[in-house]
């Protein structure tokens, strides 16, 4: 496995991984399900009137600005795909 094919898997499924500015430099990493079909909205409409719906789960590890969060990025999405992926 690697970061390219477990970002692919992320896409393909729907899910978000992203930072989030939690405080003046601080950082923590979140994802979020349904994320690309609703835009990263909690409850998006789209031309064609389908409802998409998404949660987001926000990581409880502070990182102290996005480098730090940045390096532990790609083992997050590692451990997301490991969990769900049912192939």
């Amino acid at each position: 496995m690697n970061f390219s094919s477990d970002l692919k898997w992320c896409i393909e499924n729907d899910y978000q991984v992203y930072i989030l500015p939690v405080g003046y430099n601080d950082v923590r990493i979140a994802i979020r399900k349904g994320g690309i079909s609703s835009q990263g909205k909690d409850y998006y409409v789209d031309k064609q009137g389908i409802e998409h719906y998404s949660a987001e789960i926000i990581g409880k590890v502070v990182y102290r600005n996005q480098k730090d969060a940045m390096k532990n990025y790609p083992d997050v999405i590692k451990r997301l795909k490991i969990k769900y992926d049912n192939s």
